[in-house]
């Protein structure tokens, strides 16, 4: 039955026996004397005992309550049946441990039955009793606890009556014991009718329980306060949060070793409510929160509550305890690889819900698609992949090829897809198997209107009965790709968010936008990270699963009819993955045709597929459902073996063997020859999909997924799919992106303190390098060096850094071009201005302290002319690096290209050498060089007014600032001029970043 014991405690402590002396029928004598002359007030015994039952909702969280209150770092572990703990707590020093013994009843109401067992004349005077209710399912609330404390209340009142039989006196200090918690002068003394023993009720997931609507909370926050202060119970809302569990900790210690009760007390309804014992009253709660309570015919106050609170949460079905005839078909003992084994054995498929990783709440359905059920249908698809095309030029120029000489080997052709079709409907998931990737991700292309590469030789995709084309892929599907393109440093709520604000229609007010949000995270499980930070593989956030999902969520937001999704499972574990695929079986159910492609998948993801498309080398093996797969190979003489996973088999089976040339042909005929069986077999079939002969349908046990949703407590939303002519226009499209920039460039805190640290590091070691002269001014080449290396040296850093950023965000920008999220001027304009305020303040910290370390000029005009002037070139560098970025395919390049490019700009700057002893390439790009003409602009302001002395021998001759400028052939244009000049070549660099956003269709992912 699950009952776990701990017998080795159970000696008691004796103060004033003679273990050694005292045969084991005096100790027995000692304890029945000990138990029957105990009072009302146990202070004078030296070891106190104390019983605590948890009962409460299947998945409440009584394991975990239990465990934090017992200080034990311990992964909760389901509750079959009824389950015992204990934990000690000493006093002081040298002294005996009190000891509390943890009851808990798992199953929810499932095993009533068990009730009794830790309810005895034993403990009755000490035991308390701890409901645990599941916030997150109010419909299952009061039917639980109606059932619970109803069962509860008729064992104990029975132990009562028993104990008062042979020690009265005891039941009635247990009776009298419960009144106590209640003042005397209380007004509700007459109108309350408390439980026998202490109890408390607790709510767990308070997290989940906080995102629901005010005025869902506010019924339940008062139903539950009604309740808990006519039985005379402590109320306490938790959650996995520290600070609440902390609460919880308290109450249940104060039950279990005497610690002090809290006499704090909470019932704001926008916070978890605490409420001890006695504090409340019904002139605090007020009325039952329903406007036609006079309809409303009840007996008692409580039925009036009840009828209330269910009247807005219809009863869920909480189970029962039904005597099955065979017990290896009990759910409540499932184990899945056990039934599995037993039904490859039968010849039966195991169920499409897992009931070990599946529970009721997944199959609630948040919203579904209401338009028009979707058709996709492909009709012998022939595709062809040109793999020279494939390949970037810079690695074939790393393998010493001409860019434009690889594609002219006919070699380099390949037929990646051969007479596919197949239809599929709305309410259906469709699982592409195939050995190798790239023909999955080669129909994707098709589908969508990708083609990377390639060319359809015959054959169409027809949606809906029309054509694939762009507008209408972009009307009707949504392609989430394998890797998850996200921001790092956004939460998951602030990404969707974001995106909602891009994709759904300005008619949308904001209001609706955060309630679609509010949606998807519900229909995605995401409410328990919704702010949380998606994060990367550098920054931690939320995990893989919750990644791919919040992925999902961006295409989900606009609810379109078809999902295709790229190997949504790579990279996840496989508890993860499941997981995952039952999220899109989910959301197939909601009237979508869903699309996805996977490798090998484990047998338990395999029966939630609806539809099977198998295929080697670009043929069709097989396409139908899951769940005759194995049947259609087997009339084919390919059985699949016992306790074996189809996928894997038949994927083995189906793959070319390339070890050798014997192998490789013997394989390839077997596929030839199972693809042409297939085409046989399938050739009359309207959709082309292989189906069993209705006989067998006969004897077959129905297994298919029912797709009408069970009943949930969530209002059902349809959401109808918009035209994408309505979306935000080009300024509010600014807007919303210039939003986020700011939020994730803010949020990457680590990043602009380590930027900041840089130049502040750099400033004061240049600085100190030329501090200690005083008064005295610098000599004319070391005021010269300075001025250089001030213009010179951030710069560099600059563009690396604003390269590494680049490439970082490009993952999502070209996937959001790819998807039309917006056009590139909204993006120009917000990432420019984006980060003005990043690089004005990198040069104020950068330009402040190495100036007046280095006693340049104090005159307050050349101090914020130099600012400019640095702050001018800053922003060329970075410029450039936008550039750059946007014109090459990888970092890797980008950086080498910027760190040349800026080299030549260096060499030709005027000081390494000077302007008029440059030959004429030189000279013509030292007049592009932001990094010569801050240089001049610099030395102007330093020297245009001063008047330096040089000492030969015994003569002093001055020497004018102008006379040096002049000699450096730095005066070539008056300082305006100068400042016009940076200007301008950080707008031309900022019109080839717009013309390379524009017209240059880079990769979101390119390494070299």
């Amino acid at each position: 039955m699950g009952i776990q014991r701990n017998l080795h405690h159970s000696l008691p402590f004796y103060p004033h026996s003679n273990l050694v002396s005292d045969t084991l029928w005096d100790i027995a004598k000692t304890e029945v004397e000990r138990r029957e002359n105990q009072e009302g007030d146990r202070d004078g015994l030296e070891c106190w005992e104390r019983s605590i039952f948890f009962i409460g909702n299947k998945n409440g969280g009584k394991t975990t309550i239990i465990l934090r209150c017992l200080d034990r770092d311990e992964i909760p572990k389901p509750t079959l049946a009824l389950e015992y703990t204990f934990g000690r707590r000493a006093k002081g020093h040298n002294t005996p441990k009190d000891i509390a013994h943890f009851w808990e009843l798992g199953g929810g109401t499932l095993l009533l039955d068990l009730i009794p067992i830790p309810i005895t004349t034993a403990n009755i005077r000490t035991l308390a009793i701890v409901l645990v209710l599941d916030l997150s399912i109010p419909n299952a609330l009061l039917p639980a606890m109606e059932s619970l404390l109803q069962v509860t209340r008729k064992h104990v009142e029975k132990i009562i009556t028993k104990l008062g039989q042979t020690n009265p006196k005891a039941a009635n200090e247990i009776k009298q014991k419960i009144w106590n918690n209640l003042p005397k002068d209380h007004p509700d003394r007459e109108l309350i009718d408390p439980f026998p023993i202490p109890l408390v009720i607790i709510g767990s997931k308070y997290d989940l329980f906080y995102e629901f609507d005010s005025e869902v909370k506010k019924i339940i926050h008062k139903t539950l306060r009604f309740v808990s202060h006519y039985y005379g119970a402590s109320l306490v809302f938790t959650s996995k949060s520290e600070a609440l569990l902390l609460k919880t900790r308290a109450l249940i210690n104060h039950l279990a070793f005497g610690f002090d009760r809290s006499k704090s007390m909470s019932v704001d309804q926008n916070k978890p409510l605490f409420i001890p014992a006695g504090l409340d009253s019904f002139s605090q709660i007020g009325p039952p929160p329903d406007s036609d309570i006079g309809k409303l015919h009840a007996q008692t106050p409580m039925d009036l509550w009840k009828k209330v609170f269910e009247k807005k949460f219809p009863p869920k079905n909480i189970g029962v305890f039904k005597e099955v005839r065979d017990p290896a078909q009990d759910p409540q003992y499932a184990e899945y690889e056990v039934d599995a084994m037993r039904a490859q054995k039968n010849q039966v498929e195991v169920g499409l819900q897992d009931r070990i990783f599946c529970s009721e709440d997944d199959n609630s359905l948040y919203f579904t698609y209401s338009g028009k059920s979707n058709v996709l249908e492909v009709r012998d698809l022939n595709y062809q992949v040109d793999v020279a095309s494939q390949i970037p030029w810079y690695q074939k120029l790393s393998e010493l090829k001409m860019p434009w000489t690889c594609g002219t080997d006919p070699s380099s052709h390949v037929m990646a897809i051969q007479n596919l079709t197949f239809k599929v409907r709305s309410g259906q998931m469709l699982a592409l198997i195939e050995s190798s990737a790239c023909r999955k991700t080669s129909l994707f292309n098709v589908i969508t209107c990708r083609d990377h590469g390639g060319k359809i030789v015959s054959g169409q995709v027809i949606i809906n009965g029309k054509p694939s084309t762009h507008q209408l892929v972009k009307k009707c599907i949504a392609h989430v790709r394998q890797d998850d393109r996200l921001l790092p440093n956004l939460t998951v709520k602030e990404t969707l968010l974001f995106i909602a604000k891009l994709r759904l229609p300005k008619t949308f007010s904001e209001s609706e936008r955060e309630k679609r949000v509010e949606e998807v995270i519900a229909e995605l499980r995401l409410r328990q990270c919704a702010n949380t930070k998606v994060g990367n593989e550098y920054i931690r956030g939320v995990s893989g699963g919750e990644r791919r999902r919040v992925s999902i969520g961006v295409q989900l937001l606009w609810n379109p009819g078809i999902l295709i999704f790229d190997e949504p499972t790579s990279g996840l574990d496989s508890f993860t993955a499941h997981n995952l695929v039952i999220t899109l079986s989910r959301l197939a159910r909601g009237n979508r045709l869903v699309l996805l492609s996977v490798h090998q998948p484990r047998s338990d993801i395999f029966q939630l597929f609806d539809l099977v498309l198998l295929m080697t080398s670009g043929a069709t093996i097989y396409a139908g459902a899951a769940r005759d797969m194995v049947q259609y190979f087997k009339e084919n003489g390919y059985p699949c073996p016992t306790y074996s996973n189809p996928a894997d088999f038949y994927v083995d089976l189906t793959s070319v063997d390339r070890q050798t040339e014997e192998t490789e042909m013997v394989s390839q005929q077997r596929a030839s020859s199972l693809a042409d069986l297939f085409h046989e077999k399938v050739k009359h079939f309207d959709d082309f999909l292989w189906k069993r002969r209705p006989e067998e349908d006969e004897n077959m046990v129905s297994v298919s997924r029912d797709l009408s949703p069970p009943f949930v407590s969530e209002e059902l939303i349809n959401m109808n799919p918009h035209s994408t002519d309505q979306l935000p226009g080009w300024f509010q499209q600014f807007t919303i992106l210039l939003s986020r920039q700011f939020s994730n460039n803010i949020r990457d805190l680590s990043a602009l303190l380590i930027r900041g640290f840089e130049a502040l590091l750099m400033s004061l070691l240049i600085g100190f390098l030329y501090y200690g002269h005083g008064k005295n001014r610098l000599s004319i080449q070391d005021t010269s060096a300075l001025l250089y290396m001030i213009g010179a040296l951030i710069p560099f850093t600059v563009i690396f850094e604003e390269v590494t950023k680049c490439h970082s965000e490009r993952v999502v920008l070209y996937q959001d071009f790819e998807d039309g999220l917006y056009p590139v001027g909204p993006y120009f304009s917000a990432k420019v201005l984006g980060e003005l305020p990043e690089q004005c303040v990198l040069c104020i910290i950068y330009g402040i302290p190495i100036y007046w370390l280095a006693n340049l000029s104090p005159e307050p005009e050349h101090f914020f002319l130099n600012l400019l002037l640095l702050m001018l070139g800053i922003c060329c560098a970075r410029t450039m690096a936008l550039w750059i970025s946007a014109l090459l395919p990888t970092m890797q390049i980008s950086a080498f290209f910027g760190n040349m490019l800026y080299t030549i700009f260096i060499l030709s700057g005027g000081f390494l050498i000077s302007l008029q002893n440059l030959w004429t390439v030189p000279s013509w790009i030292s007049k592009v060089s932001f990094v010569r003409w801050c240089f001049e602009g610099l030395m102007q302001v330093q020297f245009a007014e001063v008047t330096y002395t040089i000492t030969s021998g015994n003569i002093t001759y001055p020497v004018s600032g102008k006379f040096v400028l002049q000699s450096m052939d730095l005066d070539s244009q008056p300082l305006y001029a100068i400042c016009l000049i940076l200007a301008n070549i950080s707008t031309g660099f900022l019109l080839l970043y717009y013309l390379s956003l524009r017209f240059i269709n880079q990769k979101s992912h390119q390494d070299w």
